[in-house]
């Protein structure tokens, strides 16, 4: 499911791009869910990292225009694609301050809005079959898998240790090994769930996950080495 945000501070133009999206829904078979709002305010009301996939935002509106609102998203979101809805195609350059994805000449003609948003959705398919969704504290982030090296229990709380940072999760490790389903990752201990890409040496008790020294169940032990040597052998 697609979450695609509209902000839009004119009403006709809102009905209109609600009509494209039933329409291209029901062309594509792709599944969306439609959030509307009449206003950058408002919008940011409802707003947090990770909750909507696409926007649709209005350039020029009446209390917070949409260059405003874009820039507000980027301090905490950099994933959601912004389609800028504009009846200037010069604000196009100032598009790249936000990372803008497109943007969409008024009038809206179908055929353009269906190709953009046919792109839109294409690079979220590939994003979502390398991404993960994880709850952390009270936003969602999204993250990629090739990008975690272990999960980690402590204390009754589960940790995602990733290359760059280390995120506190609401899951629990069973639910984690349940949702990813990848062969890349092993329990190797009741309070650890590895990335095997990342293992870099094992020992008796233990191995060594970039550079975190992680223990090994004994009675475990044969299978983790199992799903590291089936891991390499699918790299060769």
């Amino acid at each position: 499911m697609i979450h695609i945000a509209i902000v839009e501070d004119e009403n006709k133009d809102r009905e209109l791009l609600k009509e494209y999206l039933e329409r291209f829904q029901a062309e594509k078979g792709e599944p969306l869910f439609v959030h509307v709002y009449p206003d950058g305010e408002e919008f940011l009301e409802s707003f947090s990292s990770g909750k909507f996939d696409i926007l649709l935002l209005d350039i020029h509106m009446q209390y917070m225009n949409g260059m405003a609102t874009a820039q507000e998203i980027r301090k905490s979101d950099d994933n959601v694609l912004i389609i800028f809805i504009t009846n200037l195609v010069q604000y196009a350059v100032q598009g790249y301050s936000v990372r803008a994805f497109d943007f969409i000449v008024k009038p809206v003609e179908y055929s353009v809005f269906a190709q953009k948003l046919y792109r839109a959705t294409q690079r979220l398919n590939r994003t979502i079959h390398s991404c993960v969704r994880f709850k952390v504290l009270d936003q969602i982030v999204n993250l990629q898998l090739s990008g975690i090296l272990y999960f980690e229990i402590v204390a009754r709380k589960l940790f995602i240790h990733t290359d760059t940072e280390i995120y506190r999760c609401n899951d629990t490790l069973h639910s984690i090994e349940e949702k990813l389903n990848d062969g890349r990752f092993f329990r190797c201990h009741a309070g650890y769930l590895v990335n095997v890409a990342y293992v870099r040496s094992v020992g008796k008790d233990y191995a060594m996950v970039g550079s975190a020294r992680i223990p090994v169940s004994k009675h475990r032990r044969k299978a983790f080495l199992d799903a590291i040597g089936n891991y390499l052998g699918s790299k060769i």
